[in-house]
């Protein structure tokens, strides 16, 4: 059976980081729902607008995903964390143990949500200040995995996280097998 990932805009995502990674988590096999915070069709940072497959007001609460990843950007960053029921799904993530991709201002979300103690991430540089960042091991490494949490540093590795994502999904074959494909 699929990994089921669910991939949470909202206004002011960064395009480059939500396309790129539904797009690489799809041709990995994963089933990815793109959900909108409040209105089905979101427009990224960049004028990108995507209807999303469902909003975060319909989604049930009781769904359960492998893997839930969040796009950086500004303002969509800041809006997943002032989102109370995106905080509560990753906490709720993160206490089961299962995958949880942020990448860019993301972290931003997770440190909202209290996620980001004793844990290694990276992060946009500027995204999160020391206060900001608990207690984490910030590093400037372009893609980080730490148990369940996999981080990447901003737009520019857009796809190497994605891939990273794929791997702890659905394994390192198929991530090569899809990597193989983009003709790197």
């Amino acid at each position: 059976m699929a990994s089921k990932a669910l991939v949470i805009l909202a206004p002011g995502f960064e395009d480059l980081e939500a396309i790129t990674t539904i797009d690489i988590l799809r041709r990995g096999g994963i089933q990815v729902e793109n959900t909108a915070l409040h209105e089905d069709e979101v427009t990224g940072s960049r004028g990108t607008t995507v209807v999303a497959d469902t909003n975060l007001t319909l989604l049930d609460d009781s769904r359960v995903f492998d893997a839930i990843v969040l796009p950086g950007g500004q303002p969509g960053a800041n809006n997943l964390a002032a989102d109370k029921r995106v905080l509560k799904r990753l906490q709720d993530q993160s206490v089961a143990g299962r995958w949880i991709g942020a990448i860019c201002a993301a972290p931003k979300v997770l440190a909202a949500a209290n996620l980001l103690k004793g844990r290694r991430i990276t992060h946009f540089p500027g995204a999160l200040d020391a206060n900001e960042a608990q207690g984490a091991e910030v590093t400037d490494e372009a893609v980080v995995v730490d148990g369940n949490l996999v981080t990447g540093r901003g737009p520019g590795v857009a796809m190497d996280f994605a891939l990273a994502l794929v791997e702890q999904l659905a394994g390192r074959e198929t991530r090569d097998a899809v990597e193989a494909k983009l003709a790197r």
